[in-house]
């Protein structure tokens, strides 16, 4: 079983005298240094998003704190995540991959327990807390939950270790509110970014804190309508459907305030061992998560006896997109005359994703000035000087860039959602008074849950020997690439994986077809229209004009010929590459199957035509997933990438009627259904949605299996 908190710190002396030792010799790291550790998750930011990783990008001003940061420590160019953002955290806090955590893909509202990071998984927080580090998440949570989760929106807490969570549950912000409030129901594209876009100014409607609406139009001099979104307030509207330019001139007695609006208006959680509280967050994401995270780092002990490690997983730059506040664009930014100014058009949203992009860089400068971790001289810019501090500093991108965002060189059709390199390989950066010799670049492989073994690292704890048995950990290690320049490469291949999750069988999913250029990608992943829509996707599920919708499928669409460069996502998908060579597998549709089960490529880059060395449409080496007319060297590398691929998708197999991943089944998974009956719970093994007498069935038909014996050790020797 997990140790509970109060056990955690019980064991804490005995914890505090070990030193953590590295696998195969390496240096470790001293526990009595215990550095805190600020943990920064930026979502949808691939590795084309930062010019320090893409020498093609242009966009090197808009992120001088990242710069700075980048400077000061080491980059890694070679970091795999997986290909969506739920797995990818899952990776960070458990170091393992999805096929063991069952977090195969971003989980929506449907996604059952068995989809979600198990409250029995060990993960950086507990593993930390037995090092006696307080641990805050900020920002974006999408672990699990609060629907179909007995722990609700207390699972960061209850469920996961989190000493104290203030952020958003979910994957994202929710939606534009292109009505207003309810004021505008005439059209959607009007008002696209959820207020009336440009410098005309008018009145606005606020709501106290007695929940009475007032309108307010500044004396008469107007607040634009970014301003009134950006103070908390709705623009007010005339009976035409335009500003108001005056309260005189507004209609109606107010906007419906309990509707959410993208970054400015959203569900916020707050939880704590003092219980949970739901507030409707009314200020801009990105600044209401820097905010929460100063005011508890600020509050925690400034001793090495308890050290803290903070989480702040930004939304940004994550679809919808809509302006950040003025006061955080850049410099002197003034919008294109050339690009209209709105949320829908291509062009406005490959701009918007990088002013969302230039505010998180400005916000993270706060968050590290606020806290003491560095300064702003008297020209503004930021003075980070790592030796001066007791914190290591990571920051990542959770999966490539969205679609529309992506810069070139990169590949916008293999983006985000795809294992191809543009969708799984983002920014590392990891600085702070552990690194020699900043500066560096390091180009050895590195996956996403290596991170976990890496925050054990800077603890001074051996995740191994705090992890239990049962638990395969897939991580290696990272801290030796940051204290000696010359480490050799610790990790032989990357692996990434998406599924679909896990969803009750009364969940259909439906096509949702997102246009790139010349080529539409259509994907059956999502469960609902506005999700699909967000993502600038044309939905095919069911609506209230047609509710039996007339293409269910993505192969129907394709049969019908609705797009001429039509492509459809597999339904499951696994990349393994070493140094030079990577192998796809993917689960294909019916309609697909002419393509081939695997793809087969060269990463070393080619310029001009293939620069960053990606794995193209055109440069599969493999012809319908057939392996003709490799050379020898090809050959060899598509058998050995083949074989250690399928070994590795063997070592996990079901073990059925385990609920609580010890790999038994055994009075404590028997109770577990007792525990949660008629609930949805990770004791629900025929994911049906309840626990129940079915379960209590396959628990007594498994009763006494052993499953690491059925796994071959490999649970001990993967260790």
């Amino acid at each position: 079983m997990i140790p509970t908190k109060p056990l955690v710190r019980a064991l804490l002396p005995v914890c505090l005298l070990a030193v953590a030792l590295q696998v195969g010799g390496q240096t470790s790291t001293p526990s009595l240094s215990r550095p805190n550790i600020l943990f920064i998750v930026m979502d949808d930011v691939g590795i084309d998003q930062l010019a320090a990783f893409n020498p093609a990008a242009s966009n090197a001003s808009l992120t001088p704190v990242l710069n700075a940061i980048i400077a000061a420590g080491v980059k890694f160019t070679n970091f795999y995540t997986m290909p969506e953002c739920s797995p990818s955290r899952a990776a960070f806090f458990t170091g393992r991959y999805p096929m063991r955590t069952g977090v195969n893909a971003a989980i929506l509202s449907e996604d059952l327990p068995g989809a979600h990071v198990s409250p029995f998984e060990m993960t950086t927080p507990k593993v930390l807390a037995t090092a006696g580090y307080n641990s805050g998440l900020f920002g974006k949570y999408h672990l699990g939950g609060p629907e179909n989760n007995p722990d609700g929106n207390s699972a960061p807490v209850t469920a996961l270790g989190w000493d104290y969570f203030n952020g958003n549950m979910r994957g994202g912000p929710p939606s534009i509110d292109v009505t207003l409030g309810g004021q505008y129901t005439k059209d959607t594209t009007k008002f696209s970014c959820g207020f009336p876009v440009g410098l005309v100014q008018g009145a606005a409607w606020f709501q106290g804190s007695d929940g009475k609406t007032r309108c307010d139009d500044n004396q008469g001099a107007g607040y634009t309508g970014q301003q009134a979104l950006f103070m908390g307030g709705i623009p007010a509207l005339d009976a035409g459907g335009n500003l108001a330019a005056t309260c005189r001139a507004a209609a109606g007695s107010g906007p419906d305030f309990t509707v959410f609006n993208g970054y400015y208006v959203w569900p916020q959680d707050v939880a704590s061992s003092g219980g949970v509280q739901t507030p409707r967050s009314r200020q801009y994401m990105t600044s209401a998560q820097t905010d929460a995270a100063i005011t508890w780092i600020q509050g925690q002990p400034q001793s090495r006896v308890h050290p803290w490690m903070a989480t702040v997983a930004y939304n940004a730059i994550h679809t919808p997109y809509q302006q950040p506040p003025t006061g955080l664009y850049p410099t002197g930014f003034v919008w294109p005359a050339n690009i209209p100014e709105n949320c829908s058009s291509g062009a406005a949203q490959r701009l918007l994703g990088q002013l969302t992009l230039a505010a998180m860089d400005r916000e993270i400068g706060r968050l590290l000035v606020s806290t003491g971790l560095a300064q702003q001289n008297q020209a503004g810019q930021l003075t980070y000087t790592p030796a001066a501090t007791n914190t290591m500093i990571v920051i990542v991108g959770d999966n490539g860039t969205f679609l529309s965002s992506v810069l070139p060189p990169y590949d916008p059709i293999r983006s985000k959602a795809t294992p191809y390199e543009t969708g799984v390989l983002t920014p590392l950066i990891i600085s702070g008074p552990l690194v020699a010799s900043p500066g560096r670049t390091v180009d050895k492989l590195i996956n996403c849950v290596d991170l976990f073994q890496l925050f054990g690292e800077i603890a001074g704890v051996n995740v191994r020997t705090v992890v239990p048995a049962s638990h395969v950990l897939d991580s290696q290690p990272v801290l030796p690439y940051l204290t000696n320049p010359n480490q050799a490469a610790l990790r032989q291949y990357n692996f990434t994986q998406l599924g679909q999750g896990l969803k009750p069988p009364s969940v259909k999913l439906w096509p949702c077809v997102v246009s790139v250029g010349p080529a539409a990608i259509s994907t059956d992943i999502f469960t609902s229209q506005s999700i699909c829509e967000d993502s600038g996707g044309a939905w095919y599920g069911p609506t209230a004009a047609q509710p039996n919708p007339q293409y269910p499928t993505d192969c129907a669409i394709k049969q019908a010929g609705l797009y001429k460069n039509l492509i459809i996502q597999p339904n499951q998908v696994w990349a393994l590459r070493n140094s030079r060579y990577k192998l796809v597998k993917s689960d294909r549709p019916s309609c697909d199957a002419s393509l081939g089960v695997y793809e087969f490529y060269d990463l070393t880059p080619n310029p001009p035509s293939n620069p960053a060395g990606l794995d193209l449409s055109t440069t599969n080496l493999l012809t319908n997933g057939q392996p003709v007319g490799l050379t020898a060297d090809q050959m060899s590398n598509f058998g050995d990438l083949t074989v250690q691929l399928q070994a590795l998708l063997a070592s996990e197999p079901a073990c059925y009627g385990d609920g609580n991943l010890d790999k038994r089944v055994g009075i404590e998974d028997l109770f577990g259904v007792m525990q949660y009956a008629g609930q949805p719970s990770v004791f629900d093994f025929n994911s049906d949605g309840a626990t129940d007498n079915t379960d209590l069935l396959i628990v007594a038909s498994n009763f006494g299996n052993n499953c690491i014996q059925r796994l071959g050790g490999i649970g001990r020797r993967g260790r």
